[in-house]
């Protein structure tokens, strides 16, 4: 069993949302006799986070979506329709999956990662490493016919800046193409690599192509980067040594554990 980052991180998530209803589940409606709790409607809450956390959906849109549920499950209910094969199977799958997830929670409150582990990661992986920055501007085109007309025009001592403004398409147009500094994880590997390849003041002679379209380039500057500190990685460094660390002890288990896979 494989145990991702983005689970760690849902599940830590969720076990902060246990924490907050735990002294208090009100009822937020009542549908035909049946409670709903303040306890289901935040963890439904949670669930539209996780699918997309950059959307905000007010409590009482949340509030009418669990109503309509209420609704179709009493209708279920009544045609029987949970004494299927085919939801049974649904049920025992979401029980297995919940079960294993409140143990992975329960597991990582009782055996936390200490905080000097996290920091010998820290200075091991990135604390430690060499960051260079480069500066650069770009003419971005949707044609590579385009491209090679903007070099050519670039080889006859066209500025560089002057050509952005009339013929990128990307959005540092109006300011010549301008990315300013930048860490080269941040772009696409296509046009880091072209950036670090290149000398400062030169230019592309052939355009690079990524998804966004053909760019020609200018390296402007090359500089030694700072690394993001312990706090800034924080996060991301413990969600993986919790992975690892969650996935040694499912190893353990199954060393203990009678397993038999049907080959059929």
């Amino acid at each position: 069993m494989k145990v991702t980052v983005s689970i760690i991180a849902s599940l830590l998530i969720a076990a902060t949302s246990q924490l907050a209803i735990a002294a208090d589940d009100p009822i937020v409606a009542t549908v035909n006799g049946m409670d709903l709790k303040k306890s289901m409607l935040q963890f439904y809450a949670l669930e539209r986070r996780q699918v997309d956390p950059k959307s905000s959906v007010p409590m009482d849109k949340l509030t009418t979506d669990l109503v309509n549920m209420a609704l179709l499950k009493q209708e279920a209910l009544k045609k029987k329709l949970n004494s299927s094969d085919d939801f049974q199977a649904r049920m025992d799958f979401i029980n297995l999956s919940m079960l294993s997830q409140v143990a992975m929670i329960d597991f990582l409150e009782n055996n936390p990662i200490p905080e000097k582990r996290l920091k010998e990661e820290y200075d091991a992986k990135i604390g430690q490493v060499k960051i260079q920055e480069f500066k650069a501007s770009h003419i971005l085109l949707n044609e590579e016919a385009k491209a090679k007309e903007v070099i050519e025009k670039l080889a006859k001592g066209k500025k560089f800046a002057d050509l952005a403004k009339e013929y990128s398409t990307g959005p540092t147009a109006s300011k010549g193409g301008d990315l300013g500094w930048f860490n080269p994880q941040r772009m696409v590997p296509e046009f880091s690599k072209a950036v670090a390849g290149m000398k400062d003041n030169e230019y592309t002679k052939q355009a690079v192509r990524t998804k966004f379209g053909y760019h020609v380039i200018i390296r402007t500057g090359a500089r030694d980067g700072t690394p993001p500190t312990f706090e800034e990685v924080k996060p991301s460094i413990t969600a993986a040594l919790e992975q690892e660390h969650i996935q040694k002890h499912i190893n353990e288990l199954r060393k203990s554990a009678k397993i038999n896979i049907s080959k059929k």
